[in-house]
Order: C-alpha cells, then sequence, then structure tokens
C-alpha cells in the first residue's frame, strides 16, 4: 500500500562501482537526517534517484535502461519525481548524447550540488504538486569533497563489509578514460577523517574495510607533494586494534612503491591481496594508452611483488580492442595471462568514450574481434584459476562468512554457507562454499577456521577446522 506519511520518502537505485555504492550511502544518510522516508521498492516512494555510472558504453545503456523503465513508475502516477545523478549525469554536461539517454528524468545533478540534494528533491516535489514536471536543471554550487564526503553514510549491502573511500578524482593520464572529466583530479580525504570513519564502519558492524578510489596508490599526492599511503596504512594499523580485514584495492602499479608493500606485510589484518588494473602488457600498448609503465617495469614489479608479499593474491584487469591493437599485442598478452601470474582477472573491451585522447583514434576493431580477444584471455585465465584452486586442497584458512545458503540455492551438495578468505575480495572474485550444519549456523561476518577440501573453477569448498 502506498504510505500515508506527510514526509516525502525517497527510493535510490545505485548502480556502478563500489565508488559509486559509498556515494549512494552518503546520499541516502543525508536524505534521512533532512527528513526523508526511505523505501526498497521505487513503486512506494515519492521520488526516485538513480546514481548513475558513465564509465564504458555497457554501464551507460544500463543506467539508460534504468531510467526508462522508472519513467513508467512515474507515467502511471506511481512515483512524482525521478532524478538522475552520478557520473553519468556529470558526464551529460559535454557530452549531448549522454545528455539524450537521461531525458527520462525529471531533474540531473551534479556532484557539486550533492550537498543541497534534499533541498533539490523537495523543490521537485513541490513543483510536481503544482503539475510543473519539467524544472531547470540544478545549478552547480557547493563545495562537494569538504561537505559531501562528510555526510553520515546509512548503509546498504553486507553490513560486515564496508568501503572506505580514501580520494576522489584522478590525475593520471590513461589516454581511454573519462573519469578525470567526470570525476575531476585527485582530492584526497584527510588521514584524520578517514580513521574516524574506519571506526565509525566498523561500530556499524563492519570486519573488512575495502580501501578503494580511482587511484589508491596515489594517495595524498595532492595533499603532501608524497605519497601517504604508507602513513594512512600504518595509522590505521596503529590506531584500530579490531579484529578486521584491511583489503587495498584500485591500486594503481605505476605508483606501487616498497614503502607500500612493507607496510602491507607488517599486520596479518592486512589482506595479502592487491588489486592491481595492468591493462595490457604489450610495450605498443602500454604507450599508446598514457600508463607510463613498460613491460620490462610491469615484470619487474610482478617478480618484486611475492619477495614483499608472500602468498600474494593479485587481480588485474585488461582491456582489449583497444585502437592499433595487432594480433601481435594480443598473442604477447595471451601469453603474459598464460604465465599464470594472476589469482583472478576481468577483461573488458574497448569503449571509445567521447573527448578522451583515444577517441581521436579510429576504433578500428570490430566488436567481434573484440569479444574473440576478451573470450580468449578468460578461457586462458580459467586455465590458471584451476591450477590456483586446486593447489589450494588441504590448506586451513581463516574465512570471513557472507551467509547461509537459502533453500533452493544451485550450490555443491552439502554446502550450508558462503564465505570469503583474504585471497577473495567482494563481489568480484570467487567464494568459500562451507559444508556442514555448523556452517548453517554462523552468523554473517563472523570469522572461522576451515580447511579447503575441493576445487572449483573460481571458488573452493571448505569444511570448518
Amino acid at each position: 500500500m502506498k504510505h500515508n506519511q506527510e514526509a516525502p520518502v525517497v527510493s535510490l537505485v545505485s548502480l556502478g562501482c563500489a565508488k559509486n555504492t559509498v556515494d549512494s550511502e552518503r546520499i541516502l544518510g543525508r536524505l534521512v537526517e533532512s527528513g526523508f522516508l526511505l523505501s526498497e521498492d521505487p513503486a512506494q516512494a515519492d521520488i526516485c534517484l538513480v546514481n548513475t555510472c558513465g564509465f564504458i558504453h555497457d554501464a551507460r545503456e544500463e543506467s539508460a535502461a534504468t531510467l526508462r523503465e522508472l519513467a513508467k513508475l512515474r507515467k502511471s502516477g506511481q512515483l512524482k519525481a525521478l532524478v538522475a545523478l552520478g557520473c553519468l549525469a556529470e558526464r551529460a554536461l559535454d557530452v549531448p548524447e549522454v545528455a539524450n539517454t537521461l531525458a527520462p528524468a525529471d531533474a540531473t545533478v551534479r556532484f557539486s550540488d550533492y550537498p543541497r540534494l534534499a533541498e533539490i528533491c523537495r523543490g521537485l516535489l513541490a513543483r510536481h504538486a503544482e503539475k510543473n514536471r519539467r524544472p531547470p536543471a540544478a545549478a552547480t554550487g557547493g563545495d562537494y569533497h569538504q561537505t559531501f564526503q562528510n555526510f553520515p553514510r546509512l548503509r546498504i549491502g553486507a553490513a560486515h563489509t564496508a568501503y572506505l573511500k580514501i580520494s576522489e578524482g584522478c590525475s593520471n593520464p590513461c589516454r581511454f578514460c573519462a573519469i578525470p572529466r567526470i570525476r575531476g583530479r585527485q582530492v584526497s580525504r584527510p588521514i584524520a577523517d578517514l580513521v574516524r570513519e574506519a571506526r565509525e564502519l566498523l561500530a556499524l558492524g563492519a570486519r573488512e574495510l575495502c580501501l578503494i578510489a580511482q587511484d589508491t596508490t596515489s594517495y595524498g599526492r595532492d595533499l603532501a607533494g608524497k605519497f601517504l599511503l604508507p602513513d594512512l596504512l600504518a595509522t590505521l594499523r596503529d590506531e584500530i586494534p579490531d579484529a578486521v580485514w584491511f583489503r587495498l584495492m584500485y591500486a594503481y602499479p605505476l605508483h606501487l612503491t616498497d614503502a607500500m608493500l612493507a607496510t602491507l606485510a607488517s599486520d596479518s589484518r592486512f589482506c595479502p591481496y592487491l588489486d592491481l588494473p595492468l591493462q595490457h602488457i604489450s610495450d605498443a600498448m602500454l604507450a599508446a594508452m598514457g600508463r607510463g609503465m613498460t613491460k620490462a617495469d610491469t615484470l619487474a614489479l610482478l617478480d618484486r611483488l611475492p619477495q614483499k608479499l608472500p602468498n600474494l593474491a593479485l587481480r588485474t584487469s585488461f582491456i582489449v580492442g583497444y585502437p592499433g591493437e595487432t594480433e601481435q599485442d594480443f598473442a604477447e598478452l595471451l601469453a603474459f595471462v598464460r604465465e599464470g601470474r594472476f589469482t583472478h582477472a576481468g577483461v573488458f573491451l574497448y569503449s571509445h568514450e567521447a573527448k578522451t585522447p583515444a577517441a581521436q583514434l579510429a576504433d578500428d576493431l570490430p566488436l567481434a574481434v573484440k569479444q574473440a580477444r576478451r573470450d580468449a584471455l578468460m578461457a586462458a585465465q580459467l586455465e590458471v584459476s584451476r591450477r590456483r584452486q586446486a593447489a589450494r586442497v588441504g590448506r586451513e584458512i581463516s574465512v570471513l562468512v557472507e551467509a547461509p545458503v537459502e533453500r533452493g540455492a544451485k550450490v555443491p551438495k552439502g554446502v550450508r554457507a558462503l564465505a570469503r578468505s583474504q585471497y577473495e575480495a567482494p563481489e568480484v572474485d570467487g567464494v568459500v562454499m562451507l559444508r556442514g550444519s555448523a556452517a548453517a549456523r554462523l552468523a554473517p561476518g563472523t570469522f572461522a577456521r576451515a580447511q579447503i577440501v575441493q576445487a572449483l573453477d573460481y571458488d573452493v569448498i571448505a569444511a570448518l577446522a
């Protein structure tokens, strides 16, 4: 039934990456603080916000489809207003074809207007009451970084895993990426603010903190003219005594230093895990992409990592089909993946992004070729994953319980709960499947010991130790 409250009811659909999720949590926290009620179901809300993703073509398509679907609720009278915000809304400022995809929304809101989002929403609802459907787009204003980044967060998703966004924006010159145009240059948050927020997240039940940014390894360079990630990690280590996992995501390889690695090795609560997006291995492609590294640089880094962090789980990502990628370039990348250096890997098709340096190049490879190259890389990584998972059988590991298995779920016989070890990041990697009735009784967010008894393609099955 529709609500009968005087307070406006808001629903939020969060798309895209974990960095967007953190923004969504701050938006919800601010709106609740401002007197809004929440509904998970847009059909039960007065106003629905869509936190869009505009990173690549597929993400833009998902955002546009979501807005079109929600517009049907508005047309039927169930929803009074629809707002687009997030990366796609920011991208629409200078790319007309992107702006057209946001047409179903009553308003688009830029990052700089997040601090006054409650005011904007109330204005939209007031105009709806006056039968004035289309207000002008909100003017920019407010201090996004210093104000919004300190808003309270209303957590969504699993309580035991939280994302700690340590900086916003990116100052790297990758030629294929629109993120600097969307999010601006890097702005790092002060260490004291991050420690305070980490404590708040732990108090709310978090047992794993994933440090995220567009480039975590560059953290602090805008504040102090040098990399402050070792200082941040050491402060979290020394000032937070809790039983918690710290996980480093989005580590730009060019800026990964021995000091960072040494700090990660200094405490067992730092997961022996790195998310290190390499994008390619061919010198020609690395140069064309503006990555600032050569193949020799990359190999030297990969050789150094296990010396500094034994038993490291390494995630990476690659782009196939970049303009000018030859068969030889791809064969070199395929051979590199087959070497088996990576625990986890993702592969993206090159997406032509307007107003990036790469957009001046001809997108010269057919979609079918890009897809075939992606499939070949993923098949190679699948074989690597099978070997790596098989080598884990018999090992005892610490796990963080995610959830009991729901009735009717398609899992191997005897599996009663899902968990992860320090070697699997949430949402993007495999899981540890726990056997036995005792596993079903473990609450989400519980740490436990388990022994791996069987390997699957990307997952493992374990029994409680």
